[in-house]
């Protein structure tokens, strides 16, 4: 399941997304390598006064008045011109 962004309607220097967690026992089945780990729990993230990005814990769920963002598809990256086949032989 993709992990999704949310916002307020009104700018209030505050996004939102979501984020998976370790809870570093030993053996555990949900954190990496045996899965994505805990979650995925919402966490909002701002600037503060000394442009150091600061986050704090919102909840398994979005508060009153977040929306979350619809994000468009993205496309495939090109992989550019095909390479000629090794049976083919290329003429100068």
């Amino acid at each position: 399941m993709p992990l999704r962004k949310a916002r307020r309607p009104q700018p209030n220097g505050v996004s939102y997304r979501q984020q998976y967690v370790r809870c570093g026992k030993p053996g555990c089945r949900r954190c990496p390598p045996h899965g994505p780990g805990h979650g995925p729990y919402w966490y909002g993230f701002y600037w503060d006064y000394r442009q150091r990005t600061k986050s704090f814990y919102v909840g398994k769920v979005l508060p009153p008045g977040v929306e979350p963002i619809q994000e468009p598809a993205q496309p495939l990256p090109d992989a550019g011109p095909a390479a000629p086949d090794a049976a083919e032989e290329v003429m100068p």
